[in-house]
């Protein structure tokens, strides 16, 4: 090659590293304006928010390959389906027996989302099925742990006292779910290890709805699955599938029968009959819900059952 023609290999390369480069620099921009657009258009999330929220709904998505089936009225079948609890308006309508006075203020009407639990990741599926934000009721500890507490503080989490005995934070509770908001809690209070469908349970997410005149939305999770630790999930892909139930107004039309009972009485039976609704049309099978005990109330937790999760904590006190 001559001393021309070899200045003139070297100056194509370099013209096409600089197109290259140049083509590079440009989809950087773009995925980078991208990703702005995403963080910063209108809608239910902040920014901040959409960056804490993005990488749960990866994760359910792709490494727990979560999916969300609703039941078809018709046939009774458990289809997939990607409709929301947020974005369907037929889950949430008015109830002609119960009309929700505060409905015709909020985008969607509040709930009290209750399920099983198997795992710590369980909520991330919650959220998948909710397309909405959920506060949850978390153990106040954690609110003190570095790094842990600000991130509970960005979703919107409620602290709550361990022992159960913690009015404030079921007032805050049902004050969310008057103002068109989603509320999560785990009946068994704690991540079930058994073999059994349901541990015992507490009626502190009926009250919850009681009070707050919303239905109850029971979410049956399979396929979950659950290490050593609570960061143990993260690192493990599964396959899980999040059945979706319908509202259950149970509660709210016995308030209006005036029969003489008390709003504990009318929580026990609702969460029970719930619960059971929720794995029979899930499994096919039949169960039968225990309580936790006519003292759980009062009752602190023994050292075999400190959660494992931050999600896992008794229901709190009836707020009367």
């Amino acid at each position: 090659m001559t001393r021309y023609g070899l200045k003139l290999h070297r100056i194509e390369s370099l013209i096409m590293a600089i197109t290259a480069l140049n083509l590079l620099l440009l989809i950087l921009g773009a995925a980078g304006l991208l990703l702005t657009w995403l963080l910063l258009r209108p809608g239910k999330y902040s920014p901040w928010e959409r960056i804490l929220y993005g990488p749960i709904y990866l994760m359910a998505r792709y490494l727990w390959k979560a999916e969300i089936f609703r039941q078809d009225p018709a046939t009774g079948k458990w289809n997939p389906s990607p409709c929301l609890i947020a974005d369907a308006s037929d889950l949430l309508e008015p109830n002609s027996v119960n009309p929700n006075p505060y409905f015709g203020t909020c985008k969607h009407r509040g709930a009290v989302v209750v399920a099983n639990h198997r795992s710590s990741v369980d909520p991330c599926f919650i959220q998948l099925a909710a397309g909405d934000r959920v506060h949850w009721m978390v153990a106040g500890e954690y609110f003190k742990v570095p790094l842990v507490g600000q991130l509970l503080r960005s979703f919107q989490c409620i602290p709550t006292n361990r022992g159960g005995i913690d009015t404030a934070s079921t007032k805050r509770a049902i004050e969310m779910t008057k103002q068109g908001r989603f509320v999560g809690m785990f009946p068994e209070g704690r991540i079930n290890r058994t073999d059994q469908d349901w541990m015992s349970v507490r009626p502190g997410a009926a009250l919850v709805a009681l009070r707050g005149r919303v239905p109850l939305i029971p979410i049956w999770i399979q396929g979950a699955r659950m290490g050593k630790s609570v960061v143990s999930p993260l690192f493990m892909p599964t396959s899980v599938k999040v059945f979706l139930g319908n509202p259950d107004y149970w509660g709210l039309e016995q308030l209006e029968l005036q029969d003489g009972r008390s709003d504990r009485q009318i929580a026990d039976q609702w969460i029970q009959r719930v619960l059971n609704d929720c794995v029979q049309n899930a499994c096919g099978r039949c169960n039968s819900i225990e309580l936790a005990g006519s003292n759980w109330l009062n009752a602190t937790e023994s050292p075999t059952d400190i959660p494992n999760s931050p999600t896992d904590t008794t229901d709190s006190q009836d707020p009367t």
